[in-house]
């Protein structure tokens, strides 16, 4: 090989015009830097653009080695460089002073001269970087320097970088995009689909040397790349560094403290540190993190593998024991089972891998648990907490109890250590969450929660590593059992608490479901705009850890849902109940379960489908299984059946079930109410709507006030009628709350509704909100006369003007746009010569329309 002179070229080339553009423009200034490790391109990247270059200009090239850490050698050879690059110079540069030689050539020379010093690295000797960082320092004007280098070279670039004079060209810039892979690959007569091309790409990292070796291999290149590594990298190596980066490859991150457990030495920080200067393919991570090119740590991995067989399973429990000191569980449980050390897996899992389940990383969790071997499932304590794990999450429920019955039975085989206790608490937070919660017994699962509470407040963080994820979890689902067995103010207590201590634990599942809870909590306690907020907060959590479609947020769907039916709003409520049920799941909670039957209730009996609603219902409480016990709820499927009664007439069978209590909800006091006015009990009536109307249930509130007018409007007391819907609208409007005007006698309401428009319009002007909602007005300007008749479609928009249906519900019920609904209404109010929708209803009745 000629030192003073580009290397040949080889095969497969690909002209990269942007970074032949850079060396262009970086010759302009003193100095040119490509610095990456070996195998991205650097030497066949200058000596492309040296080729092209030489037209312009002398490129004068000198190839460095060992031999040139002597100064005389160095000068001297650079001196020989100029004259093959065609610089016209004196002597042969072998005189007393070589360097004085190689100046005095190049202030001879007619033009530019470009020098590129390859392979800089070799260069170690003081002297030689001395006395070249001089001449950088003062480069003559016709003097440019290309310098590559496989590490940053102790030059003092920084004064040059400081001043503009220094073009930097490294590894992110050297790297090739899927443009340029292609290229490459097809030079070279290999072609890749485009899917495996792309995945080559992102795996090389842009790595040059790595595409050409890995492309059209079957292994990935993992050999070629070892091949390679070794004999460029790791033979050049110190043993120390050799082993180093060995040991250190198993690791996706590696950081000082977790090198030094793995090599058993210490100062592994001020070693990659090391690695990172010498661009020995290691770069920095973020924090006290470093990283490895992937296909350089997949080729360390095969090499120590081939070296040390056993290594490798050493070193991965290694890694696994120290992510576990350090909190890192899923990271601690990948290396562990990498390991194929099964006790040391279930060790883990019942130290810190629990709360897992419920959380983000659920899927890798259990890809890692469904690893270990069935026949040991059986085998100890630990072993036994991850059959009871797998099964529920398989949906073998039938199997959990038989299972936790076996894993305390090997608990109890066991004498008192910090790993008993350990698993004792990790199967009593399971049972806690996945059994007794999921059966839906409520009363059980506060006892059960509370008792849990106590054990954990007993414990130190040191016994039990899992204390704050398992405390937010046991917060939780006590307030879980709070809200189904009615102590609402209790429920918002501990639910409250659990979102609290779910964000200082760390785990956003239990946050997102503690939020969705009380989503749950507020609509049933009638305030939809507290609901709203809680259900959009839980379903934004979830979204940014990708759980919008899982189990843990559905409670906040279903009470969207409620909101969107009190508010009139169908197809929205319809949607957010088909996001619940997806997000629940084959196999979901028994409450979350009757919770969502409850809504298909609701929204079949707000479409007028009574006897649907009533099979609904029936279905409900079979389908949930004996085991549950939950009062709350069986109130609200009580309270569902009573205004399915009075959906189908039977007001007297709500009476039965009310009358005489004392202790009733507001919405069901409301039910009862509305039973006694059906019956035409006016005065048994208004003191449960009295206690309701200044209540903290806004829903009820509003119902009460509405119930209060029709009450009012039936005695001919037509002016405690305006005042009392008056209150309902005012009650109606922040939170913009229609269902009780249209469940409650639609007919009637929309009467009571115009002639309050009427009224309003004579004190001032008619203002929108509920009121306008409800009436369906739609101002028109510069009504007409009558002109022609109805249309046949006209005529079927007609009959829904009386309602309080919007122009999109029109349109829902009619099966045609919301747009061509609003054409209809346009024609019919200029033919009937009405200026809006509550003329155009009383005109058509006077035609006899409707």
């Amino acid at each position: 090989m000629d030192h003073h002179l580009p290397p040949r070229l080889p095969t497969g080339l690909v002209w990269r015009g942007r970074l032949v553009e850079a060396l262009d423009v970086g010759v302009r200034r003193a100095v040119t830097l490509v610095c990456a490790g070996p195998g991205w391109g650097k030497t066949v990247l200058t000596a492309t653009w040296a080729t092209a270059r030489s037209l312009s200009g002398p490129v004068a090239w000198l190839t460095l080695d060992e031999r040139h850490d002597d100064p005389y050698a160095f000068w001297a050879d650079l001196h020989r460089s100029l004259s093959a690059a065609g610089v016209t110079v004196t002597g042969d540069g072998s005189g007393a002073d070589p360097r004085r030689a190689f100046a005095e050539a190049v202030t001879a020379a007619e033009g530019p001269v470009v020098v590129v010093l390859d392979d800089l690295h070799e260069v170690t000797d003081p002297r030689v970087l001395t006395s070249l960082a001089g001449l950088l320092g003062a480069t003559p004007k016709r003097l440019r320097f290309v310098l590559l280098s496989r590490r940053e070279p102790d030059l003092s670039l920084h004064r040059l970088r400081m001043s503009g004079d220094l073009t930097e060209i490294r590894a992110a810039d050297l790297g090739f995009g899927l443009e340029e892979a292609t290229e490459l690959l097809a030079q070279l007569g290999r072609a890749l689909p485009p899917e495996r091309l792309a995945e080559l790409v992102r795996r090389a990292e842009g790595w040059g040397a790595g595409l050409r070796l890995a492309a059209g291999t079957a292994n990935g290149g993992e050999d070629a790349v070892g091949e390679y590594l070794t004999r460029e990298v790791l033979d050049a190596q110190p043993a120390e560094v050799r082993t180093f980066l060995l040991r250190t490859s198993l690791p996706d991150r590696i950081c000082g403290e977790l090198a030094d457990a793995l090599t058993g030495g210490a100062g592994g920080h001020r070693m990659l540190e090391r690695l990172v200067r010498e661009k020995l393919f290691l770069e920095p991570a973020g924090g006290r993190w470093f990283r490895y090119h992937p296909m350089v740590r997949a080729a360390l991995r095969h090499r120590l593998g081939e070296l040390w067989p056993d290594a490798p399973a050493r070193l991965h429990r290694a890694v696994a024991r120290w992510h576990a000191g350090q909190g890192d569980a899923l990271i601690s449980l990948t290396h562990a089972a990498a390991a194929e050390d099964w006790n040391l897996l279930a060790a883990l899992i019942v130290e810190r891998g629990v709360p897992l389940y419920t959380s983000a990383d659920r899927p890798q969790f259990l890809e890692l648990l469904g690893r270990i071997p069935p026949a040991l499932l059986a085998t100890s304590p630990e072993m036994a907490v991850c059959a009871v794990i797998l099964s529920f999450a398989r949906g073998e429920l039938a199997a959990v109890p038989r299972r936790m019955a076996h894993a305390r039975a090997l608990i109890a085989q066991r004498p008192a250590s910090p790993l008993r206790a350990e698993t004792e608490t990790a199967l009593a937070v399971l049972e806690t969450g996945a059994v007794i919660r999921w059966h839906g017994d409520m009363p059980h699962l506060a006892s059960a929660s509370t008792a849990l509470l106590a054990q954990l407040s007993r414990l130190t963080w040191e016994e039990a590593p899992s204390l704050l994820q398992y405390r937010a979890a046991a917060l939780n689902n006590k307030g879980a059992a709070w809200l189904w067995t009615g102590r609402l103010d209790h429920a918002d207590r501990y639910l409250w608490a659990s979102a609290t201590a779910a964000r200082t634990a760390g785990t956003p599942y239990i946050e997102v479901n503690a939020f969705a809870m009380l989503a749950c909590l507020a609509i049933l306690q009638g305030s939809p705009g507290e609901a709203g907020e809680h259900a959009e907060t839980a379903i934004a959590l979830a979204r940014r850890i990708d759980a919008e479609h899982r189990a843990t947020v559905a409670p906040a769907y279903l009470a969207r849902a409620l909101i969107e039916a009190e508010r009139g709003r169908e197809p929205e409520a319809e949607e957010a109940l088909r996001q619940g049920l997806h997000a629940l799941g084959e196999v979901p909670e028994a409450a979350m379960s009757v919770l969502a039957g409850l809504v298909r209730v609701r929204l079949t009996l707000d479409r007028g489908e009574a006897g649907g609603a009533r099979t609904l219902l029936a279905q409900i409480r079979a389908e949930a299984g004996p085991p549950m016990v939950a009062p709350f709820l069986d109130r609200l499927i009580a309270l569902a059946g009573a205004e399915i009664r009075l959906a189908l007439g039977d007001a007297a069978g709500v009476q039965i079930r009310y009358a005489g209590q004392s202790d009733l909800s507001a919405a069901e006091q409301i039910c009862l109410a509305r039973a006694y006015l059906a019956t035409g009990n006016p005065t048994a009536a208004e003191p449960l709507l009295a206690r309701v109307r200044g209540g903290a249930d806004r829903i009820a509130a509003v119902g009460a006030w509405l119930l209060s007018a029709l009450a009012a409007d039936t005695q001919g007391r037509s002016a405690v009628a305006s005042e009392a819907l008056a209150r309902a609208l005012a009650a109606a409007e922040p939170e913009r709350i229609r269902r009780p005007f249209r469940r409650y006698d639609a007919h009637r309401v929309l009467v009571l509704a115009e002639r309050q428009q009427w009224l309003t319009e004579l004190r001032g002007p008619a203002g929108g909100g509920v009121l306008g909602e409800i009436t369906g007005e739609i101002p028109m300007l510069g009504a007409g006369q009558a002109a022609g008749p109805l249309s046949e479609r006209e005529l079927d928009v007609l009959q829904y003007l009386p309602t309080v249906l919007t122009a999109g519900e029109i349109a829902v019920n009619l099966s045609i746009s919301v747009n061509t609904v609003k054409a209809h209404m346009r024609s019919i109010y200029r033919k009937l010569g009405a200026g809006r929708r509550r003329e155009a209803v009383v005109l058509a009745r006077q035609a006899g329309l409707l």
